[in-house]
């Protein structure tokens, strides 16, 4: 069915392909993720492990609760141990975004915390060497 709506909508050829990348993808379940974070199998595309980690943080926001969202911190260290940290550093905004006011932040986070402080410096860095925006004027002056 879902083939039908998808080449009707857009025509055979970009349907297929579309159908195609969607059946490559194979992502974690994120909820097999956060029953068991130790072993959790992240993919290696960082492409498609920063989609499953996206997708484990919308399954603790979907159901939040204190476990869940501790579980979603140890997903966030495991993918750090298995791959580029700069992956962890939306979702562990996002993730830290769900906290409730009586949840205690996990130990998890502070190994965490230096990588993404790490990134928001240098995401600082690079807006501070940015050139400032010109008015179109060729010299960068106003007319």
């Amino acid at each position: 069915m879902l083939a039908l709506l998808v080449r009707g909508a857009v025509g055979d050829g970009p349907g297929l392909e579309l159908l195609a990348h969607m059946d490559r993808m194979d992502l974690p379940d994120p909820e097999s993720l956060l029953a068991d974070p130790p072993t959790a199998e992240l993919p290696v595309r960082g492409d498609l492990r920063q989609a499953a980690l996206e997708a484990v943080v919308a399954a603790v926001g979907a159901r939040p609760r204190r476990e869940r969202w501790e579980a979603g911190w140890a997903v966030l260290v495991r993918a750090l141990e298995t791959g580029a940290p700069d992956l962890v550093v939306a979702p562990a905004t996002a993730l830290a975004a769900l906290r409730r006011d009586d949840w205690e932040v996990p130990e998890a986070v502070t190994r965490l915390a230096g990588v993404i402080d790490l990134a928001r410096r240098a995401d600082r860095s690079v807006a501070r060497s940015k050139p400032p925006a010109t008015t179109g004027h060729p010299t960068g002056a106003a007319r």
